[in-house]
């Protein structure tokens, strides 16, 4: 009889608004420190209501090679570093052969496509530099990033918009428990563009009420939310076999034990509940579990009004009233293509240490939410299995379910 593969993780990178580092990461969401600013390029926007974002620092790159620095936009960059550490946790000083890498992001570099569009109104095309060409590929962060790593084995960059980080981690999963893979780097990259926040204000759903005060400006679940605040990063998983896992006797940080996809069909912005039902249900299937065996739904919700509602439902109709759940877009914002593969770093850190983080900024329930546990404190508790939502515009939904290694 074939025993079913079980895929584990045993590795994660991150660069994120708190700076380079899973420690970095973990210790600003666990302290609730803001790390939403005024975004000067938004000042000068009278027609764009937001004026906040959450960037990534400044941070020293000289360490990577010039030969493949080059190439690479800050949504690369970012990749390498949290790549780079991933890999490290693992075990692996260099990337083993055959290493799979599932990587992608909503946009390519909008800071770069924005300068070849100022050669071209200038006509100027002779500026344009092959290193150029290769910051703006769809794949561009996927590309070069395996090519500074050696990275060898099968390199796949699923672009979902919001749901990019977890569809890539959903990918790897799927590729290594098939047996595509033995090993994956898997997540998504996002470099914050003042466009973003103009494009998401256009839609309604960027914040605007507190911009005097910018790390109150996200307020998933609450009854004043305004909408959501872009940000940037990248989170990376090492995934493989638990016995490839064993076999190298390197630590599991945590077992996926289920996955699901699906698209909603209705509307291009906005979910419905049953599909986000379907998703977390059908997942839910794939790991053999039911409802009542979650101990936290670690939700998408990204402050937007219909969005929040739609997902607090849907968690209702599956796990019922008494589910533990909470939202880290009120710390972190919302960084798109990253978002799945940060928060799900996260959700390692919360099943390791025992702990549930709170909705930042959830001080007044909003009525039209569903009454549900949400976690509005941090609490000291045992954590076995976390399911985490990605929703994205386009309707591209995904529901990963990870429980702590056993």
């Amino acid at each position: 009889m074939n025993i079913p593969t079980k895929v584990v993780i045993t590795g994660a990178g991150a660069t994120s608004p708190y700076g380079v580092g899973v420690t970095a990461l973990w210790e600003g969401l666990k302290a609730g420190r803001g790390c939403m600013h005024l975004v000067e390029a938004l000042q000068s926007l009278p027609m764009v209501k937001t004026k906040v974002a959450a960037t990534v620092p400044d941070i020293d790159y000289s360490y990577i090679p010039r030969r493949d620095r080059r190439s690479m936009s800050r949504m690369a960059l970012y990749a390498y570093a949290a790549a780079k550490e991933a890999l490290l946790q693992a075990g692996y000083e260099k990337a083993p052969q055959g290493l799979g890498f599932f990587m992608g992001s909503t946009l390519n570099s909008i800071s770069k496509w924005m300068e070849i569009t100022g050669y071209c109104h200038g006509n100027h095309l002779e500026l344009v530099k092959t290193s150029d060409f290769l910051q703006i590929m769809n794949h561009s962060p996927l590309a070069t990033v395996s090519q500074a790593l050696k990275i060898n084995g099968p390199c796949v960059g699923a672009s979902d918009a919001c749901a990019t980080g977890l569809m890539n981690i959903g990918l790897a999963y799927l590729a290594v428990k098939a047996g595509f893979v033995k090993q994956a780097l898997c997540g998504g990259t996002e470099e914050y563009h003042p466009m973003f926040s103009a494009c998401f204000d256009i839609m309604q759903a960027t914040s605007y009420n507190f911009n005097d005060k910018p790390n109150e400006s996200c307020r998933p679940f609450d009854a004043n939310r305004t909408g959501l605040v872009a940000s940037e990063g990248c989170g990376l998983l090492f995934v493989e076999s638990e016995e490839s896992a064993k076999a190298r006797g390197v630590k599991i940080l945590a077992e996926i034990i289920g996955f699901s996809s699906n698209t909603e069909t209705e509307n291009m912005a906005y979910p419905s509940a049953q599909t986000l039902r379907e998703c977390m249900q059908n997942a839910l299937a794939d790991a053999h579990i039911e409802p009542q065996a979650v101990d936290l739904l670690n939700a998408h919700a990204t402050g937007t009004i219909i969005g929040d509602i739609a997902e607090s439902q849907a968690a209702q109709t599956v796990f019922g009233s008494g589910v533990k759940i909470n939202s880290l877009k009120g710390h972190l914002g919302h960084s798109m293509g990253a978002s799945g593969g940060l928060e799900t770093i996260a959700c390692l850190k919360m099943l390791e240490e025992g702990v549930l983080l709170p909705t930042q900024n959830l001080e007044k329930l909003d009525e039209r939410c569903a009454p549900l546990s949400y976690v509005r404190a941090q609490e000291q508790r045992p954590v076995n299995i976390i399911v985490k939502n990605s929703f994205a515009i386009g309707g591209n939904n995904c529901t990963a379910v990870l429980r702590s290694p056993l």
